[in-house]
């Protein structure tokens, strides 16, 4: 019996006795991935080998949309579905006068129109070269994103990550800091806006050396998940580490479109899942464990438009979905086998 009829008789089985029908990714012998007797919503964004690719949200359809081949990071559909953000990374080498010198890492956040025919057509959002991890409002309006504030210093040893976001022309750009707060406080990584837009949740980091010294390891401490106002941040860096420190080991925070929970992968080996929290810091519940064959990327998850799925992906270099209750099983929805930051289309 070929794979067709098996799996014509499956679905026709599961119609006749009124099963609801879940993701069902069917292999070939040529190892690509065909269609599904369930549709989820919207589409998805996602990273094939550093270029950005797109796809249904069933895992039907996928195509090579910008190859740039230095993608990297997460991916943010604008609020109507016409465009995407991401960032690109680019790296210069120096050599200073006593013989030193390095390699360093530059970023910038850049967007374009999804049903743009030019493959090598976008806008340069930013242009400090520090800056990835946008995410749009959604009202249209800003897009937030993590700058290195360190990022032009020819001998800055260590970045300086602080949230900023801006208008889609630059014509404003809100810095999300404390007043009077010192050069290096208030660092963060992966930001993400609630739903009525007045509140940023992102992942609090400690610096733990100055500029120039020549400390080894890692220049800063991710303390964990902290949320607040996006009219800048009112508690003092005490406070802001005492709430960062309820919620430790989180990467790539995601709120939900109806606002209930942020979603963010565990970077703790042994209890490496994703995980849902409210955003007032209760109620988290694991929906995800880590398997010996499925393993979370750090930093990389998305809510569909109607906050019932997630999208993941994983270090076997494929993307799943999820449902919120993590009721069912994760279902591969991708075949390149080098797939990352999926990112679900808001309808």
């Amino acid at each position: 019996m070929t794979i067709w009829k098996r799996l014509g008789k499956i679905v026709g089985a599961a119609l006749l006795s009124g099963a609801i029908l879940i993701p069902v990714a069917v292999v070939l012998a040529q190892g690509q991935f065909t269609a599904k007797p369930f549709k989820l919503p919207g589409k998805i964004a996602f990273l094939r080998d550093q270029n950005v690719w797109l796809m249904n949200a069933d895992g039907s359809g996928q195509k090579l949309w910008k190859p740039m081949g230095n993608a990297i990071g997460r991916l943010s559909w604008s609020p109507d579905a016409k465009r995407v953000a991401f960032s690109r990374q680019g790296d210069y080498t120096y050599s200073l006068p006593d013989g030193g010198g390095g390699v360093r890492k530059l970023y910038d956040v850049f967007a374009s129109h999804v049903d743009s025919t030019r493959e090598a057509f976008w806008w340069w959002i930013t242009l400090d070269h520090g800056s990835r991890s946008p995410e749009w409002s959604r009202d249209g309006k800003y897009i937030v994103y993590a700058r290195d504030m360190n990022a032009n210093l020819v001998d800055a040893e260590i970045p300086d990550y602080q949230i900023e976001y801006r208008t889609f022309d630059g014509s404003e750009v809100v810095r999300l800091t404390r007043k009077d707060a010192k050069p290096g406080e208030c660092q963060g990584l992966d930001p993400t806006w609630s739903p009525d837009g007045k509140r940023i949740a992102f992942i609090y980091q400690k610096r733990k050396a100055k500029i120039g010294e020549n400390t080894p390891g890692a220049p800063s401490d991710p303390i964990g998940l902290v949320v607040v106002p996006a009219t800048g941040i009112t508690i003092p860096e005490t406070d802001l580490e005492a709430e960062a420190r309820r919620v430790p080991n989180a990467s790539g925070p995601v709120w939900s479109p109806d606002g209930q929970w942020i979603a963010f992968v565990s970077t703790q080996t042994e209890d490496n899942g994703i995980y849902l929290i409210a955003p007032d810091g209760a109620n988290k519940k694991r929906i995800f464990e880590k398997t010996e064959r499925l393993v979370p990327v750090k930093g990389a998850v998305s809510w569909s438009g109607d906050s019932q799925w997630i999208a993941f992906s994983s270090t076997d270099g494929y993307i799943y979905v999820i449902d919120r209750d993590g009721a069912q099983k994760p279902q591969r929805i991708t075949s390149g086998g080098n797939d990352y930051m999926p990112a679900f289309s808001p309808k």
